[in-house]
């Protein structure tokens, strides 16, 4: 009788196909892209006239026969690449994995894997953030950026490695007829979650040293 109640319960230890059904993968990255996209737009258009003041380039002209003065030959006229990359990384990662999260915390059984997927709503939250920081050059974006971005690779290499070795032993167990240990299912976001936070970190962190003079720019000015 125990035995047939538990077959016939529901089953979580399902192919990563059914994941991404249950939790309407497809749909909420479509939206997500959408919405990340228009957000992006909208505020990397609104903070290029913070970007137009940052030199882009230097020139010395001779004003005697020993002497030479430096001077802005041009200025950006929008905020670099790596650093609208980034940004649109950030949109991304939060408009993707915040319904995610929500929607595998709510769906999937409650198990000790799952317990990051907490905190990581508020990893989710600070990227949003920075996007905004970043984009209309913020005295505090450089400061904000750097610390996500490092707590995030902190958290997450630990993260990834652990939820591996959790999914193996887990399905290892299941072969040995340990049904519904715990759920597989549930693994599967916090892998995808961790690698996509290391990835986002990593370009995070080269954005900053490519163009973090630029980014401080009129902070150091204005001092």
């Amino acid at each position: 009788m125990t035995a047939d109640v538990e077959l016939s319960g529901p089953r979580f230890d399902e192919s990563l196909g059914s994941v991404a059904r249950g939790l309407h993968l497809t749909e909420i990255v479509v939206a997500a892209l959408v919405a990340a996209s228009l957000l992006f737009l909208w505020l990397e258009r609104r903070g290029r006239q913070r970007w137009t003041v940052v030199p882009a380039a230097h020139g010395e002209a001779a004003s005697g026969p020993y002497r030479a003065s430096a001077f802005v030959a041009e200025h950006l006229d929008r905020a670099p690449l790596l650093v609208r990359a980034a940004s649109f990384g950030c949109l991304v990662f939060a408009h993707v994995f915040a319904p995610l999260l929500v929607l595998a915390l709510v769906s999937f059984p409650f198990d000790g894997i799952a317990i990051p997927l907490a905190p990581g709503i508020v990893l989710v939250l600070v990227n949003w953030g920075c996007a905004w920081l970043l984009l209309g050059r913020s005295p505090h974006a450089v400061a904000a950026a750097r610390t996500g971005a490092k707590a995030s690779l902190v958290a997450n290499v630990g993260l990834l490695l652990l939820a591996a070795s959790h999914f193996v032993v887990v399905e290892l167990g299941r072969r040995d007829g340990i049904a519904h240990a715990c759920s597989s299912s549930v693994t599967f976001v916090v892998i995808v979650f961790a690698i996509a936070s290391v990835v986002q970190a990593l370009v995070t962190v080269a954005a900053l040293r490519a163009h973090g003079e630029s980014l401080g720019w009129r902070a150091a000015a204005q001092a």
